[in-house]
């Protein structure tokens, strides 16, 4: 068989195999565009987290700041492989990383500084318990976002129009979410909060699914103790 002038050999491969840059941005672009609010709401709770917790001080590291970081990583990481790259997952995975390193690097610096600072008296430990409920509160608003029916689901949660009772509730959640160890309440959240599915948590947390199963069942065990010991009661299951 003779072989036809100027073919090339598929085994060689050709451009056809891998995308035009231009194609691998605008299809980064628009996978993008697809995760960005819940890439930004992720990295919202985990700032104000961090900054009720003490890590960070409010506006040392924004939002904007850590999602621009986020992006520029994952550009590379998906023009080198685009066709691995679907779910929300390996942002939040960056977005972990990267606000790891920033809490830990603009710490230190805080700490190398203080030597030029006068010395502040600390809050007295006693109004520093009686007012952590509220910070954390300010901080996150859990029934905004959290459906805590499915991490609960047989609460007898106060109705609406209760706001004071709801407010409470809203209180013993969030205070349970920052008592809880990080990984917990990134499990919790991005679960219960952003929807993500078993293998999409696995991935943004680095873990197994069945770590990821163990973790989920514990965060919502604390979250069960901490509404219990607030005086909540329990029903049957809704069907």
């Amino acid at each position: 068989m003779t072989e036809r002038p100027n073919e090339t050999p598929r085994d060689q491969g050709t451009s056809r195999s891998a995308p035009s840059p231009e194609v691998a941005r605008v299809g980064f672009f628009l996978h993008l565009r697809r995760h960005l609010r819940t890439l930004y709401r992720f990295v919202r709770h985990e700032l104000n987290y961090r900054q009720s917790a003490g890590d960070l001080v409010p506006g040392e590291l924004t939002a904007d700041d850590v999602v621009d970081a986020v992006v520029l990583r994952a550009y590379g990481a998906y023009v080198g492989n685009p066709k691995r790259r679907r779910s929300p997952a390996w942002l939040i995975r960056l977005a972990s990383d990267h606000i790891e390193s920033e809490a830990a690097r603009l710490q230190a610096l805080r700490e190398d500084m203080k030597h030029l600072e006068e010395d502040i008296p600390e809050t007295p430990p006693e109004e520093e318990v009686s007012t952590l409920g509220e910070e954390i509160l300010y901080f996150y608003q859990p029934d905004e976002d959290l459906k805590l029916e499915d991490v609960v689901p047989d609460l007898e949660a106060p109705s609406p129009e209760n706001r004071v009772e709801a407010r409470e509730l809203r209180g013993a959640v969030a205070v349970a979410l920052e008592q809880m160890p990080a990984t917990w309440r990134r499990a919790l959240l991005l679960r219960h909060a952003e929807g993500l599915r078993m293998s999409e948590l696995a991935e943004a947390l680095g873990l197994s699914s069945s770590e990821v199963e163990r973790i989920l069942d514990q965060a919502r065990a604390r979250v069960r103790q901490r509404v219990a010991e607030a005086g909540y009661r329990f029903g049957a299951v809704p069907a």
